[in-house]
């Protein structure tokens, strides 16, 4: 009886398995994942190799916490001067009902322009969120909804890889120290 359960368990463990259901995490989630740029294009996080990014996880509707952070972000990349320059900025929303791609391009451009916004369905978002242990949570229904979250910067290398992950609280000197020794290329 005992051999029996453990075959049946174990038929129905490889069974879901080749589930389409099974979702898709870690690198996976950041190569395969689509998304709806605030310009129109359709991209997946891998799409945004070939130059450093900054990726945060937000929402339009946020207080205070997103706007302050891209705030922050505006404020970096001026002082990291021509380092900054190259340094492409990104704002994935984990409210993908409000925060339309038209929404997130009217938002951003009141920060910068070039700040790329990123929406795509619940799933897709979460995958993506959990590949880099970001977590959020919706607080309340409907238009009133807000959400907690992780308020991180995440680094991304020219080459797609996670470098570096700064916290809210750090300052502006602790920002810009971290991001000029990963974007400044030694000897150059």
């Amino acid at each position: 009886m005992r051999g029996a359960l453990a075959a049946l368990l174990g038929g129905l463990l490889l069974a879901g398995c080749g589930s389409a259901d099974v979702p898709i995490m870690g690198q996976a989630a950041l190569d395969a994942v689509a998304l709806q740029a605030s310009d129109g294009r359709t991209l997946s996080i891998r799409d945004l190799r070939g130059k450093p990014t900054l990726l945060f996880f937000g929402f339009t509707h946020c207080p205070e916490v997103c706007p302050l952070s891209l705030l922050k972000a505006v404020q970096l990349k001026r002082r990291l001067g021509p380092v900054g320059e190259s340094l492409q900025v990104v704002f994935v929303t984990i409210d993908p009902r409000r925060d339309t791609p038209a929404h997130l391009r009217e938002y951003l451009a009141a920060f910068d322009p070039t700040f790329i916004g990123l929406s795509g369905d619940d799933a897709g978002t979460r995958a993506i969120a959990e590949s880099l242990r970001v977590s959020y949570r919706q607080v309340g229904v409907g238009d009133a909804a807000t959400f907690e979250h992780t308020a991180s910067w995440f680094l991304l290398g020219a080459d797609g890889t996670l470098q570096d992950v700064l916290g809210y609280a750090l300052t502006d000197a602790e920002m810009d120290a971290r991001l000029r020794a990963k974007l400044t290329v030694p000897g150059a």
